[in-house]
């Protein structure tokens, strides 16, 4: 299995900078081998745990990651994961998909502190391109099919994002940084705990002229979105807690459009600029209850969640088209602990969901309508540990759905770590599904895409396998993790030569889906620490045509060096992307695809602490100003430089 040449080269110094760490004479506590294995994961299993304890292939991206690259957006933290391959069609701002193991973008489920953010309007999927990391604690990526625990979209995996825990008293914090493209950041956050009652409130700013999507063509895009995500609970006894989280995100965005029209001209298929935009709206809210029994065996977990979007796209300020959808979901969860220690956890639970759709045409009164489905699930898992160095766990569950056949999906993990080796194996084996969205089964509008109600779930079955060493006393650590996957009934769009529509069709035949992940982590020393991660990957369809958006190759590589006695921090990142194919839509041309050359970003962040309260910061963005395309036809970002302060208490 070969590298390309810019990864060789990054992990030639990955393995000079390990060797020097093998040399060094100072010795330095086992982050590895003890804090990191001790890290808790909530996303994985009903019942939080360890790494240690985890079978399924896991990353995370702490606090210190999240201070250290100082990136604006959560996307561009998740691209530097093993497995994940992010996508943005144009500048900031613009649709942002991520897709885990060659699968699909509405196959990976995304969750904002424990709620289901998928839009049931946008074709089941997160846009990534809104989400800010200002307040946000750490985000948890678990790679595989899991739907037994979450249900529909949760093919490729799962991705957690967790905002930080109020601590006892009261933290203020403020951010303001501007930077090229005139773009400009407010950000502010007051978060504490008094007794028994805590909160925090997060409000998020940022706007930006930006760029022109169009590569033939100038008009600049701007955009801009404001977020406001706030949290309050009490702990009513030791026993007893309920919480509330809402969240609301408004954004805007100018688009520019592809030309499709027929007779072809000369730019038929490329995208041209436009006096377009689109508003949307996303609101989120979550109450949770959770009551544990006095001896603290027995758990009960309450959670009703609501989802509210709303998208609509003008254009020259006429409202074009627009899309609004709904999800009420009421979810109850009983966990029992028993056996030495508690090393037995038996959880079973009961969930309701339902979902509403309404599709907005203006000119085409056949393309305005309404949809709605909903789901019962039954849910149980049981996680045990079968010693102090072997985990496993096995789950299961029963959607009854209204508008397609029921479904049954499981999983299995298992891991087991070699005494006195710091050598840990793990493994999973699951089964996913993702529903057709509402906009496949009842289309867009009637002269360009036609529904299709007969389309039924995609079906997945994965597994994955992997080994994690620790090294040099417990200061670096090493992971290989083997997978693969099949997907069933992909469904795809296709176009009709004869009336000039689209239609989505379940495919006939198996997706193929396999490949290598390999992450590595070395604390130096005190100063120092580096990470990389690469990921080789083999998706093909069913007609044996390989996956759009999905490199073959891809891998990061990262340097963080702390300076000044503590209050300096210096961090370096490379983040590399190998050809991958998108379509192409070129009528004067005999191709239906495009291939996307590699790039490689870089990106430089530098941050000093002029006090306890204060401090400045730089952030340089594809420093050395590579041009590139992650989906055809779409110009994205050159060089970007960002300032700021950052004032707390």
């Amino acid at each position: 299995m070969s590298k390309p040449p810019p990864l060789r080269a990054a992990w030639f110094a990955c393995g000079c900078l390990f060797l020097q760490a093998a040399a060094a004479e100072e010795t330095l506590d086992q982050r590895y081998s003890d804090d990191y294995r001790e890290e808790i994961i909530v996303a994985a299993t009903y019942t939080a745990k360890p790494i240690r304890e985890i079978g399924s292939a896991v990353s995370t991206i702490t606090s210190q990651d999240i201070e250290a690259r100082q990136s604006l957006f959560a996307a561009d933290l998740i691209r530097e994961l093993p497995g994940v391959a992010v996508s943005r069609g144009g500048g900031v701002g613009s649709l942002t998909q991520a897709r885990m193991r060659g699968a699909e973008s509405n196959h990976t489920l995304f969750l904002i502190d424990g709620i289901e953010v998928n839009d049931p309007a946008f074709g089941s999927e997160y846009n990534l391109a809104d989400t800010l990391t200002f307040g946000v604690d750490r985000i948890e990526v678990i790679r595989g099919p899991q739907s037994a625990l979450y249900g529909s979209d949760a093919i490729g995996g799962v991705i957690s994002i967790i905002s930080e825990d109020p601590m006892e008293g009261l933290r203020v914090q403020g951010v303001v940084q501007g930077g090229t493209f005139a773009t400009r950041s407010y950000a502010g956050k007051i978060a504490g705990r008094s007794g028994r009652v805590f909160g925090a409130i997060t409000a998020n700013h940022y706007d930006t002229d930006g760029i022109s999507a169009s590569v033939i063509q100038g008009e600049k895009d701007g955009y801009e979105t404001d977020s406001l995500h706030a949290m309050v609970g009490v702990d009513l006894s030791d026993q007893i807690s309920i919480s509330l989280v809402v969240r609301q995100s408004d954004n805007e965005i100018a688009t520019d459009t592809q030309d499709f029209n027929f007779p072809p001209t000369p730019t038929q298929g490329l995208v041209i600029d436009a006096d377009n935009n689109t508003e949307s709206t996303q609101r989120y809210a979550l109450i949770e209850l959770d009551v544990a029994s006095t001896s603290g065996n027995w758990r009960h977990n309450v959670q009703l969640g609501y989802t509210d979007t709303e998208s609509n796209s003008f254009v020259d300020i006429t409202l074009d088209s627009g899309a609004l959808g709904q999800r009420s979901k009421l979810a109850y969860r009983s966990t029992y602990l028993f056996g030495d220690a508690r090393s037995h956890a038996v959880t079973a639970g009961i969930a309701h969901e339902e979902l509403d759709f309404e599709n907005v045409y203006p000119s085409i009164a056949g393309a305005n309508f309404t949809a709605d489905d909903n789901q019962t699930s039954f849910v149980t898992e049981y996680a045990v540990n079968l010693s102090a160095n072997a985990t496993m766990s096995i789950s299961g569950r029963h959607d009854n759905n209204d508008r397609f056949d029921d479904a049954t999906t499981l999983r299995a993990t298992g891991s087991y770590s070699l005494p006195g080796y710091k050598t840990r194996y793990h493994a999973s084996f699951g089964q996913g599904i993702t529903n057709p969205t509402f906009t496949e089964l009842f289309g867009f509008t009637p002269s360009s895409f036609v529904g299709n109600p007969e389309l039924q779930p995609e079906e997945s079955v994965g597994w994955d396998i992997g080994i994690e060493q620790a090294m040099f006393a417990g200061r670096g650590l090493l992971d290989l993790t083997l997978f693969s996957a099949d997907l069933e009934g992909e469904i795809t769009t296709v176009f009709d030569f004869a009336t000039f529509t689209s239609t989505a069709v379940n495919q006939i035949g198996e997706s193929d889906r396999e490949g290598a992940e390999l992450s590595a982590a070395m604390q130096i020393n005190a100063n120092w620490h580096v990470s990389g991660s690469y990921t080789y990957l083999d998706a093909s369809d069913p007609d044996g045509n390989i996956e759009v958006r999905r490199p073959k190759h891809s891998g990061s590589v990262n340097a963080t060096y702390h300076f000044g006695d503590g209050r300096g921090l210096l961090n370096v990142g490379a983040i590399y992307s190998g050809e991958q194919e998108d379509a192409e839509f070129i009528f004067a041309t005999p191709e239906s695809r495009a291939a996307l050359a590699p790039y490689t970003l870089l990106n430089v962040a530098l941050r000093y602490a002029i006090s306890d309260r204060l401090d400045i910061f730089v952030r340089g963005e594809n420093v050395l100003d590579e041009e590139y395309t992650e989906v055809f036809g779409f110009r994205s970002p050159g060089r970007a430089v960002m300032a700021g302060v950052t004032l707390s208490n």
